[in-house]
């Protein structure tokens, strides 16, 4: 079991970006591993961060389900809150059989790396303008690219102490500058937000115990590589930048919502106005999108974005549909796995805190996308959030354990 768990753990990342629906295979194969708990029952020594893990995973699931009853939304809706409650056995099967570090770390760079690799061949070869390999949407995976990437810099300490130092630094490195390459020619600008934030955990994390002129390098080195990244030939990152700022303007001196940036600000306007008239339990999806039908027949919202399903933002999305009830539910989701990964990463052993780092980042990485695209509406999104979560936690526990 313990050969599987490594192997789904593996295949979880190192096809997510390069095959479609690659992240699935992985999470179904730990899913129906699961059921082995059944007649097993082995010893899984739970302790109360780990019930409050699991209480998290089932109270989003909980909410939105009975949310979505009330407001009678379609049962498709089911799909995506379906997903913590399905993680919720992962998570278990992985605390009884953790998977081997070497097998985690190993899937995340050949991940990034042939995510990248494909996108940098629809670039070249097929002339895409925005490239999204083996996903549906440029923008999701430019965001699970970069999430990959961050990713493969929080196993370094790992890797240091490793058997073979060298080629898992020289591979996670590799997968790190994959993961940014891959956000970069994808031109998803949501994700790109997240480097500053990462550059200065990493910063901070890697300089402690060391002197300033360390975290003085290191954050050149961030300045250095986000220039760079602005500065290369026919790189997209100035021109994107370029257009979101005409976007900004053309919204606020014409209100044209017909651009890319000026619909999310006409869908983040429309959402927050209509959460005042159902501030608790929101209005579901489908009296979301039958109210942004009537505000577009009465000529009060643009009628370009009539017809999104979400509102493009995380936060806003559940406010508006599932209200404050809702919206607590999805920051739970968010802040309590962050503030359990964190306490581990500043309490924690040297052997957990490369776990728990990237436990850190990838709670970051999530509620930055969340400002400016719906990341939990589409399967990619959740799953990419709600299995590395469970996976890493078990790894961290099983760490914990060892020490």
């Amino acid at each position: 079991m313990l050969r599987l768990t490594s192997i789904c753990v593996f295949l979880f990342s190192a096809l997510a970006l390069a095959v479609n629906s690659g992240y699935s295979l992985g999470a179904v194969t730990l899913l129906l591993a699961s059921i082995y708990l059944l007649w097993k029952r082995p010893r899984l020594n739970m302790q109360q961060p780990d019930y409050l893990m699991l209480g998290t995973l089932l109270l989003y699931f909980f909410i939105y389900t009975a949310n979505m009853l009330y407001h009678a939304d379609p049962t498709r809706e089911l799909d995506i809150p379906l997903r913590a409650l399905l993680a919720v056995p992962v998570m278990l099967l992985l605390i009884a059989y953790p998977p081997r570090a070497a097998a985690w770390w190993g899937g995340l760079a050949v991940g990034a790396i042939g995510g990248a690799a494909l996108a940098s061949w629809q670039l070249l070869m097929l002339d895409m303008l925005r490239p999204q390999a083996a996903t549906s949407n440029a923008i999701h995976y430019g965001n699970v690219s970069i999430l990959l990437g961050m990713l493969c810099l929080c196993g370094l300490g790992w890797a240091r102490a490793s058997s073979y130092r060298l080629a898992w630094i020289s591979l996670l490195l590799a997968g790190g500058m994959a993961g940014i390459l891959g956000s970069i020619i994808s031109g998803s600008r949501g994700g790109w937000l997240a480097l500053p934030v990462c550059g200065c955990v990493f910063s901070f994390y890697y300089s402690k115990g060391r002197s300033t002129y360390y975290l003085a390098a290191l954050m050149s080195i961030l300045v250095a590589g986000s220039i760079s990244a602005y500065m290369l030939p026919d790189s997209p990152v100035p021109q994107r930048v370029k257009v979101a700022l005409e976007d900004i303007k053309e919204f606020k001196d014409n209100d044209n919502a017909t651009t890319s940036i000026g619909q999310r600000l006409e869908m983040w306007r429309t959402a927050w106005a209509l959460s005042d008239e159902h501030i608790w339990l929101g209005m579901g999806r489908s009296g979301y999108l039958d109210a942004k039908q009537k505000l577009a027949e009465e000529g009060k919202m643009d009628v370009s974005v009539k017809d999104y399903t979400n509102a493009h933002n995380d936060y806003l999305d559940a406010l508006v549909k599932r209200g404050i009830i809702g919206l607590a539910a999805l920051l739970a989701l968010f802040l309590v796995p962050l503030a359990l990964f964190a306490r581990a990463l500043r309490h924690g052993s040297a052997s957990t805190r490369p776990f728990a780092l990237a436990g850190v980042i990838l709670c970051s990485c999530y509620m930055i996308f969340g400002l400016t695209t719906s990341s939990l509406t589409l399967n990619i999104g959740i799953i990419m959030l709600i299995f590395p979560m469970v996976i890493l936690w078990a790894m961290l526990r099983q760490q914990e354990q060892a020490s």
